[in-house]
């Protein structure tokens, strides 16, 4: 087996990181006759299989899938959990759709795409190592840390095929109630969210992975979930060009592959009442093409997520994408609603709907992107590569060391932490049931990470899960086990959208016994439960920091974190406790 891509081994003709493509100079200029060559000789068919990536359902390709995938010509792949049952066969599917790229007439690779954000994103979690997200970089603020999670990241991905990571996230997240963005974001502060993102991009492409900046142009101040319906962010102008805009013009600058899209309403940019981004010529060509300048690869976000659904078929959808300026349809689920996309796609296409010039605008992007990155060489794509170093105990190592500079003490009024040896002998846990909460097929979760990275110094603690939102009956067992114990250490998970998990706190924070709170995703929980004396937020839920939040109340670490967002009337942004106060 070849042996893992180097930041060395990669290398790049200064001219596929410009900004701006002259197609028919860098033609003249023999930088990308290879694609223009491959350009003109492709069919209709075969070009709008290179705009579209799909999702398929299972862990192997069935003849179904292969019939499908050979039907439409499609050139893109995205894996969801779903698709992953361990290492090795992760690394042999994606080897068989490249083997199916490189029986093609023209033998363009695929690109193979996967969520990997880190922290409660994460669709690589079987073996692999699940690196902290974005809010723990954050609260660490190192651009030195955000490039080695980037590496550990791409050097796995890499090992097992996948040449797309659709990250980082470039959302900055200066609204409390955003329900789908959260830890996703590095923070609430233009510096940081852009310091930090283009530190991950160049990390992550300089070992081979394809970067993705999303979602463009900025979902971080939104009450609505796009996967549920249509946010709008209403600022201004002047307001979006020097904050929502101003990481992706950073990332653009950087030289990133790829911009994911927003299914967000823009009034500011687009006059149209209830227009998505993704939609929007206004903000796809006019705004991210032609005023910031990219032209790299445009990809959608998944088209069937309600924002779209409620208002379009899939199909409209997709051609209007692609006619405002998308070069890759995203379509994650369902065979026959993915078929009536690339059937409309190629209907318009036929009628000029979307024009001949605007199908080839999108494939010279797409094959000039999959060039830089070998995937126009059936010998680089082909490679396969040692899976020693996936999930590596040095791996594990480095997440485990962003956890624990990431953890942060928000409050410790009594000083119950650090614990010391045998202060408390009888420990509760009580925390949310992560499986029932994340939606997302997950083999390294257990019913409570917390009490399993707790029992490592209190091998009898006595734990409790609760549901999402829980009862009257779930909040009277959990205050019972709390009154039996020494010390309980609660667990929340979003409380601060659902009222009943601070509810179950403030029933803790009642009883006579000391409460430890952590905060296993945002840190906005603490809002519901402002009086609780001894508060960590943790950014995520993931065994590295799990492990780090033990240790933290245990003393084995030093709160080291600092909070990368603001929590109005509580904690201000880089609000960060140590043990001497």
């Amino acid at each position: 087996m070849a042996p893992l891509l180097t930041k060395s081994s990669i290398t790049s003709d200064p001219g596929c990181r410009k900004s701006r493509v002259d197609w028919a100079g860098c033609a003249r200029e023999g930088k990308a006759g290879r694609e223009m060559g491959l350009l003109d000789s492709m069919s209709l068919e075969e070009k709008i299989g290179q705009m579209v990536m799909v999702g398929f359902e299972g862990p192997e390709l069935t003849p179904s899938d292969e019939e499908f995938i050979g039907r439409y010509e499609i050139g893109n792949v995205i894996f969801l959990g779903r698709n992953i049952v361990d290492l090795a066969q992760a690394e042999s599917l994606t080897h068989r759709l490249q083997e199916i790229a490189s029986h093609r007439r023209h033998r363009v690779g695929f690109l193979l795409s996967i969520d990997q954000e880190g922290g409660v994103v994460a669709r690589l979690t079987k073996g692999a190592t699940v690196l902290p997200g974005n809010m723990a970089l954050g609260a660490i603020g190192s651009e030195e840390w955000a490039s080695r999670a980037s590496e550990v990241t791409a050097d796995e991905m890499m090992a097992l095929g996948f040449n797309m990571n659709l990250a980082p996230v470039l959302d900055i997240n200066n609204n409390p109630d955003n329900p789908g963005i959260g830890v996703r974001s590095f923070g609430e502060d233009v510096s940081l969210v852009t310091r930090l993102g283009v530190a991950s991009i160049e990390a992550c492409q300089s070992l081979g992975v394809v970067a993705t900046a999303k979602h463009f142009p900025g979902k971080g101040d939104v009450t609505v979930d796009s996967h549920l319906d249509l946010p709008t962010v209403a600022h201004s102008r002047e307001r979006l060009e020097n904050f929502e805009f101003a990481p992706f013009d950073a990332a653009i600058r950087a030289g990133v592959g790829a911009v994911m899209t927003a299914h967000v309403f823009f009034p500011a940019v687009e006059p149209e009442p209830d227009l998505p981004a993704t939609l929007s010529r206004n903000v796809l060509t006019g705004l991210l093409r032609e005023e910031l300048g990219f032209e790299g690869v445009l990809i959608t976000d998944d088209l069937f997520m309600g924002a779209i659904v409620k208002r379009y078929s899939i199909g409209e959808a997709a051609v209007r994408a692609l006619v405002a300026g998308a070069d890759i349809a995203l379509l994650c689920h369902g065979r026959a609603e993915q078929a009536a996309a690339i059937e409309a796609i190629l209907d318009a296409a036929r009628v000029g709907k979307i024009s001949r010039e605007r199908v080839d605008e999108s494939v010279g992007r797409i094959l000039r992107l999959k060039d830089r990155f070998g995937l126009l060489d059936p010998g680089r794509y082909l490679a396969r590569h040692s899976l020693e170093r996936v999930g590596s105990a040095e791996n594990r190592h480095v997440a485990l060391e962003i956890a624990r500079g990431s953890v942060t003490l928000l409050a410790n009024r009594r000083g119950i932490i650090p614990v010391a040896p045998g202060g408390y002998p009888d420990l509760a846990v009580i925390s949310p049931d992560i499986r029932g909460l994340t939606q997302v097929e997950d083999g390294q979760l257990t019913d409570s990470p917390l009490a399993a990275a707790l029992r490592q110094f209190a091998p009898g603690a006595r734990d409790f899960a609760f549901s999402q939102s829980p009862e009257v009956g779930e909040i009277r067992d959990a205050v019972d086990l709390a009154r039996s114990a020494d010390l309980v250490v609660v667990g929340t998970y979003n409380a601060h959208i659902y009222n009943e998990q601070g509810a179950l706190v403030r029933a803790l924070l009642d009883t006579d016994v000391p409460v430890v709170v952590v905060t296993m995703r945002n840190p906005y929980d603490i809002v519901q439960f402002a009086a609780a004396e001894t508060c960590i937020a943790a950014y995520g839920f993931r065994e590295c920091t799990m492990r780090a939040v033990a240790e933290l109340i245990f003393g084995a670490i030093e709160p080291r974190g600092r909070l990368p967002v603001s929590i109005p009337g509580i904690c201000p942004c880089g609000t960060g406790l140590t043990f001497q106060g």
